[in-house]
């Protein structure tokens, strides 16, 4: 009998034993957990606008011809500094000449016939007061002077038309500034039938530039006039170039189904580094922070299991007293519905900027807080306020995630 019972001892103990391994030890395990953490830190945030763009000069001229013909000289070529009224180049003058010529004789001629019908007329004059001629004599006379007189005009007219058209033939620079580009070669005709033919196009400044940025219409509420704009070319990846906001275009531009408006940013370029064309990558400071406390992302978007829910219950409930009132009435609904809390849809009650963070107290222990968060980028936060009054401290450890079971 004494065997038996020793025997059904050991298998009691054994079982035990058992079921502790399998059932009572990982219950115990899963209430131990451990945390990873991230910590406040203090520092400066910048909230900004991504955007792309291309470089260009403020003032740019195309200039073009007027008239017909064949480029015979050409006096400037790319990058050349110009001046005002200075000669870019020279169409044949050959035919234009001729035509001026053409046209001063065809004056000449006409104002002799001038000369000859007026002097016609006032003999005409005298004898008709006289009664020695008709008035029919009278009045012919009378409309060949006049028809003269016209003739005499529209060659004047046209001798001034050809003179224009050979000006036309001396291509002049309208403003001061530096050629970007030169479209025509020596011998080579022009025509200029239907639409004026561009031959240069002329930057006026390139000391100072603008950037035409299409900016999202999700984003272009946050862009106004004056704002700053931070930029990069991808020839000086490492160099940050500034610039600022000065026109916003109302008018919107779809960009693969997306409405787009463009920002005007201009920007100074003294050191010459920056060309016409160059493609910018921009990010317009919407707004900027410094010395705040910051906070990790990740503690954001942390959500408590079943375990913690247990523990934090109480304690969410005694803090929410901080929200206000028509928040914490929602808050504490969403709290006290058992099905909304145990998924932990009670955070979606929080509006968008307050959130809560779970942090591990001087003590070790398990606590959490309200925070009404200001600037948020893809990686950190800024704490605006710590809406119990209980501010913490630079270092705090904040809970981002469950590591694994304590052992």
């Amino acid at each position: 009998m004494k065997k038996k019972t020793i025997w059904w001892v050991i298998l009691l103990i054994g079982g035990l034993g058992v079921a502790y391994l399998l059932f009572i030890r990982p219950r115990i395990r899963a209430r131990k957990l451990e945390f990873t953490y991230t910590q406040i830190q203090r520092g400066s945030l910048e909230s900004t606008i991504s955007s792309t763009g291309s470089l260009e000069a403020i003032n740019t001229i195309q200039v073009g011809t007027q008239i017909s013909g064949t480029i015979s000289r050409i006096y400037v070529d790319y990058n050349d500094k110009v001046t005002a009224g200075q000669l870019l180049a020279q169409i044949d003058t050959r035919l234009l000449s001729s035509a001026v010529s053409n046209a001063s004789a065809n004056v000449s001629v006409l104002e002799a016939r001038l000369h000859q019908a007026e002097d016609e007329y006032r003999r005409n004059t005298v004898l008709f007061e006289k009664k020695v001629i008709t008035e029919k004599e009278y009045k012919d006379s009378k409309y060949v002077y006049e028809q003269a007189l016209s003739n005499k005009n529209a060659a004047f007219a046209s001798l001034k038309s050809a003179q224009v058209n050979l000006g036309y033939a001396y291509i002049k620079s309208p403003i001061s500034g530096t050629i970007t580009e030169r479209s025509v070669e020596e011998g080579q005709t022009v025509a200029a039938s239907f639409a004026t033919p561009t031959l240069f196009i002329i930057a006026e400044n390139l000391s100072n530039m603008q950037i035409l940025a299409d900016v999202d219409e999700s984003d272009i509420g946050y862009v106004s006039k004056g704002m700053r704009v931070r930029f990069t070319v991808q020839t000086y990846p490492e160099k940050k170039f500034y610039g600022d906001v000065s026109q916003i275009r109302l008018e919107p531009v779809r960009i693969n189904n997306v409405v787009n408006y463009k920002v005007v940013v201009r920007v100074g370029n003294k050191d010459g580094l920056l060309l016409p064309g160059m493609t910018a990558s921009l990010d317009f400071i919407a707004d900027t922070v410094n010395n705040v406390p910051l906070i990790n992302n990740s503690a954001l978007r942390f959500r408590p299991n079943e375990i913690m829910l247990e523990k934090i219950k109480p304690m969410l409930i005694s803090k929410a007293s901080a929200l206000p009132d028509s928040l914490r009435e929602r808050f504490l609904a969403a709290v006290y519905d058992e099905e909304s809390f145990v998924n932990g849809n009670f955070r979606k009650a929080l509006p968008l900027k307050v959130t809560l963070i779970f942090y591990e107290t001087a003590h070790k222990e398990l606590g959490c807080d309200f925070v009404q968060l200001g600037i948020t980028t893809g990686l950190q936060s800024e704490i605006k306020t710590f809406m119990t009054g209980e501010e913490l401290t630079e270092g705090t450890r904040i809970i981002n995630g469950i590591k694994s079971e304590g052992k």
